[in-house]
């Protein structure tokens, strides 16, 4: 990123700059980008922020001489017609957001833009109408899971769509990546900035051949993050830098959430007197935060991989993770098991659901009265078809060993036992059948 803000402050102007990656990062880039290349004075007139824009509509903005002479730059975030078919994480977040902050059209745009990806148009959104994809189709085509909420969503929007006339924007990159060839006016810029792009996508390779590229990714495994050259950048306006152990201790309290990062490093920085911020600076200012935090042990008990759960196990505690962390966490999951055990055989006849839809047909009706009489929230369908899924991986005498086994885990830890031993003892007896 200091090298492509380096060029421009040299004179040196690219037509197409996409970043991409992660959401925080690529949003601050382009900022910084946006700044460097329009200066404030001119930003009202030269600067177009375009949002669910089709590669048409951006082609003829960026051919589109600005009212005033000088450089003209085009904005656009998160473009639907650079993500892949089955995008990551939540694709209907983006279009959800939008409506919701009374943004309708575009919110309408990027639903249709998503939608149109698996082929569907304006007529097919409404889950009720005729011929609409149903829930499986929607995680199937494009990896989305829909919940109830989505399906009124879609509903509502769809209705929009009909009494505003609005179709779905072209994916076809064609128009585009025609004026890119044939050159953009001088002194024009494109600035793609996105958080997840198709390989695919031959606006890639032009970005990679005639612009420039820039990744802001970040891991998604905890164990592979590296948070040592963001932190450099958010802490050097401060001049101000990490003493040992305290970069392993913020890794350890926010995991990938890069935005808090950003947060704390200020906090920190704030705080810290001199020119280090020691481990003990993080331990007193920093709480935990991490959205992930025993996610990859559940995956791997609820599939009864010992192998994954030793692994996980050896490094949460090499990070320093006590081993009473990791037995509350093993606990909880079992106890999660057990309950999706009883109501798989008291609600389901002992035969696991496949679907969402086959969880909402057939079981959450009668899961509604026992949820009720305890104050409960009923579950996500699809959530509880894979739980139920990973139930059916073990028996009822299994789960009841299992909870036995994490008692007498509890009492030998708070008995000075071995936390490495009596941890790897315990996953062998939830995941190793007897």
């Amino acid at each position: 990123m200091d090298e492509v803000l380096k060029e421009v402050k040299d004179g040196r102007v690219w037509p197409l700059y996409l970043l991409w990656g992660e959401e925080f990062l690529v949003r601050r880039g382009a900022d910084e980008l946006v700044k460097a290349l329009v200066p404030d004075a001119a930003m009202g007139l030269n600067l177009v922020a375009l949002d669910a824009a089709s590669p048409r509509e951006v082609s003829q903005e960026v051919a589109t001489l600005p009212l005033f002479p000088g450089r003209k730059v085009v904005l656009v975030r998160d473009p639907e017609f650079l993500a892949p078919k089955k995008g990551r994480g939540d694709a209907l977040a983006k279009a959800r957001e939008a409506w919701k902050a009374g943004k309708r059209k575009e919110g309408a745009r990027r639903l249709l833009a998503l939608a149109g990806r698996a082929g569907w148009g304006v007529d097919k959104l409404d889950p009720n109408a005729a011929g609409a994809p149903t829930v499986e189709q929607w995680k199937e085509e494009l990896n989305v899971e829909l919940a109830d909420a989505d399906l009124a969503f879609l509903k509502e929007a769809a209705a929009f769509c009909r009494e505003e006339r609005i179709s779905a924007p072209e994916g076809d990159a064609s128009a585009l990546l025609d004026l890119l060839n044939k050159g953009v006016p001088a002194g024009h810029a494109l600035v793609l900035a996105a958080t997840d792009v198709d390989s695919r996508n031959p606006l890639l390779k032009f970005a990679q051949d005639k612009g420039r590229l820039v990744e802001r990714k970040v891991a998604a495994r905890h164990k592979d993050l590296d948070l040592t050259e963001l932190s450099r950048e958010f802490l050097a306006p401060f001049k101000k830098k990490l003493g040992p152990g305290a970069l392993e201790g913020l890794k350890e309290r926010i995991g990938g959430n890069i935005r808090l990062l950003q947060s704390e490093l200020e906090k920190l920085a704030t705080y810290a007197e001199g020119a280090t911020i020691d481990a003990s600076d993080v331990a007193l200012l920093v709480h935990h935060a991490r959205e992930e935090e025993f996610f990859e042990l559940t995956e791997a008990l609820q599939k009864r991989e010992l192998r994954a759960a030793l692994s996980y196990a050896e490094d949460a505690m090499g990070q320093g993770t006590h081993a009473l962390q990791l037995l509350g966490a093993v606990a909880s999951i079992v106890r999660s098991l057990l309950e999706n055990h009883a109501w798989l055989e008291k609600y389901a006849g002992g035969t696991p659901p496949r679907t969402g839809r086959d969880v909402e047909s057939r079981i959450l009706p009668k899961l509604e009265a026992e949820l009720k009489a305890t104050k409960r929230k009923m579950p996500n369908a699809w959530a509880l078809a894979f739980g139920m899924q990973a139930a059916a991986r073990y028996e009822r005498r299994e789960l009841l060993d299992a909870v036995v086994a994490c008692a007498d885990a509890d009492l030998a830890l708070k008995s000075s036992g071995n936390g490495r031993l009596v941890i790897e003892r315990l996953l062998w007896t939830v995941c190793e059948r007897t």
